[in-house]
């Protein structure tokens, strides 16, 4: 019987030093990448199928590297690893380091990893950590994670914890997954939190997500809120989520908004998302608003997102558009946003500017930037250009090379 037992344990050393021979081996093989950023991917990637049984001669071998840099990266990622496979004692392990900016990096591999798994548990671990930035981070990450399982179990220990700058962020973590995974159900509590920052991010998502599934009853939402500013807010952006999926529902809803300021509001950022799918209906659209302003700002933001990808399609439309202010502005914005990408339709379409020195502003900026690609094609435009002749000769005269 002695001797069996004497072989059991001779077998499992020699398993083990065979183990940690491996491991050593892969490490001097990793540590042979010359470039830093490949070597330490090298040392990464030696824990990615690491049994659970070589966790600690992982981190001993961690802590024997010389190189600071290659000591956190593989201990961190041998962290992981463990966290993947057994995190209550991950978590367990990481909770004795010292406090400071490994930690809280080992906290972040294992925290999450231990949520999945038994989120209660995590959450209880975490608060019997010692005040400290790790701590924080640690509710916080499990907090997300436990909400992303089970948010009405997550709010419920979360509302019980005293309150402080703890309970604050675990509170906060919760509603950013609450948000998103039922926006219907957070609504009424997002709407009575106090006014700030946090609630306003926190309506801006509910808005977003609620709209994309029912448009009509985010907006009644919305436009039921008491704070004005976190009204227009919600409105604004449940418009834009809407017009991601009916662009022209969307803009007829928001121009019967009132008052004006928020009409304009919600009908432009509903043409922007409705330029991103059909950039001519969009620009149609709102060419046709009696509102100038809407009109003029509405026109600018098509142009602005469709010109640097169809040039030749935006000058189109900007050309049928009536003598008069409307036409010269989108012109002024065609010319902006076209000339870094495409100089020579930015010149052509420049000198049709009604305003002389607008046009003469314009084209010389347009030339400039053409003279740099092409400046053979810039030459043989410029001298058959509508331009005075004064003018041409001294764009004529410039150096392609010029920085402008």
């Amino acid at each position: 019987m002695r001797v069996f037992v004497l072989a059991i344990w001779a077998a499992v050393a020699t398993q083990t030093n065979a183990s940690t021979n491996t491991l050593d081996a892969l490490i001097e093989k990793a540590r042979t990448e010359k470039q830093i950023d490949r070597r330490l991917h090298a040392l990464a990637n030696i824990t990615k199928d690491l049994p659970l049984a070589d966790i600690p001669d992982a981190l001993k071998a961690a802590d024997n590297l010389k190189s600071l840099r290659e000591r956190l990266a593989f201990r961190d990622s041998a962290l992981k690893r463990w966290g993947e496979l057994a995190p209550a004692r991950a978590f367990a392990h990481v909770s004795q380091m010292p406090e400071g900016l490994s930690k809280v990096e080992a906290i972040r591999s294992v925290a999450s990893a231990y949520a999945r798994t038994n989120s209660s548990a995590a959450a209880l671990a975490a608060l019997r950590l010692k005040p400290s930035r790790a701590r924080t981070e640690a509710v916080s990450l499990i907090s997300e994670a436990w909400a992303r399982n089970n948010a009405k179990d997550a709010l419920k220990w979360a509302s019980k914890l005293p309150d402080g700058p703890l309970k604050e962020t675990a509170l906060r973590s919760i509603y950013f997954v609450w948000v998103h995974s039922d926006p219907v159900a957070a609504s009424t509590t997002v709407q009575k939190l106090p006014s700030g920052d946090t609630k306003n991010a926190l309506l801006i998502n509910v808005a977003q997500s609620w709209a994309v599934t029912d448009p009509q009853c985010a907006m009644k939402w919305a436009q039921t809120l008491p704070v004005e500013a976190e009204k227009d807010l919600a409105v604004v952006i449940a418009t834009e989520s809407w017009a991601d999926s009916d662009a022209r529902a969307a803009v007829e809803f928001a121009s019967k908004l009132n008052p004006s300021e928020l009409r304009q509001r919600a009908v432009l950022v509903a043409i922007e998302r409705w330029a991103t799918e059909d950039p001519q209906q969009a620009f149609e659209k709102v060419a046709k608003s009696a509102d100038l302003l809407l009109k003029e700002q509405g026109i600018a933001r098509v142009l602005n997102f469709c010109v640097p990808v169809c040039p030749d399609a935006a000058k189109q439309w900007v050309e049928q558009l009536p003598s008069g202010s409307i036409r010269e502005s989108a012109i002024g914005t065609y010319v902006e946003a076209a000339s870094m990408w495409h100089p020579e339709a930015a010149a052509r379409l420049a000198l049709k500017t009604a305003d002389v020195v607008a046009r003469q502003q314009r084209v010389e900026h347009c030339f400039r930037l053409w003279l740099t690609c092409d400046p053979e094609s810039a030459r043989e435009w410029l001298k058959e250009a509508n331009l005075a002749e004064e003018q041409k000769r001294s764009l004529l005269s410039q150096n392609p090379s010029q920085e402008f």
